[in-house]
């Protein structure tokens, strides 16, 4: 098969995400990305450095040997300008959050960035938020004005209902990315079934 096809046909939207460990052996070889700096990353090591500093952790999704895409996570705080929980009654602007730091698929590999994002949710959810306090998901949405047009990964978050933490950041912002969050507690309370109680109660 030639390397343009080599992911031709396959669904990755339930593709199995596995973590990077150093008994899993993926080369990043024939690795396309959008951005040439995240195949630079995992080809040169920086992701497995992290990895081994215990400064993030990996997971990937793969086809045979063949690197699908990858997706770091690691702990962040969430700093906003307004109380955006003053209605539960907590006054804080600083919350403790998981982070999205760096989410790169194959080009060739249709759904894999997606079906990452949509499985870091669903395990931070789960797994995280039952371990110790995660209220948000938060990302640096990279946005580039070299490009033309511009590079706006902010675009991409907004599908999953990602909103930026500064509503007044002008284009092209200060720093080549713009903060965004997730409030994970609908879905914590959906994947834990305090929803469908609830219900029950109300009924």
């Amino acid at each position: 098969m030639s390397a343009s096809g080599k992911f031709a046909g396959v669904d990755f939207s339930e593709a199995e995400v596995e973590k990077l460990t150093p008994d899993l052996e993926v080369s990043g070889q024939g690795f396309r990305c959008n951005r040439g700096e995240f195949v630079t990353y995992w080809r040169q090591g920086r992701v497995q450095r992290e990895v081994d500093a215990r400064i993030s952790q990996c997971w990937i999704i793969r086809h045979g040997d063949a690197l699908a895409g990858y997706i770091t996570l690691l702990a962040d705080k969430l700093v906003v300008d307004e109380q955006i929980l003053e209605e539960e009654g907590v006054q804080y602007r600083t919350f403790p959050a998981v982070k999205i730091g760096l989410l790169a698929a194959d080009r060739r590999a249709k759904g894999c960035g997606r079906r990452l994002v949509e499985w870091a949710l669903e395990y931070v959810a789960t797994e995280i938020a039952s371990l110790l306090g995660v209220r948000f998901m938060t990302v640096d949405a990279l946005y580039d004005p070299d490009t033309n047009p511009p590079y706006n990964a902010s675009s991409f978050y907004e599908r999953f209902g990602f909103q930026f933490a500064n509503l007044d950041e002008v284009l092209p912002p200060p720093v080549p990315y713009r903060t965004m969050y997730l409030d994970l507690k609908p879905l914590i309370d959906l994947l834990s079934g305090e929803d469908l109680e609830q219900v029950n109660i109300d009924e």
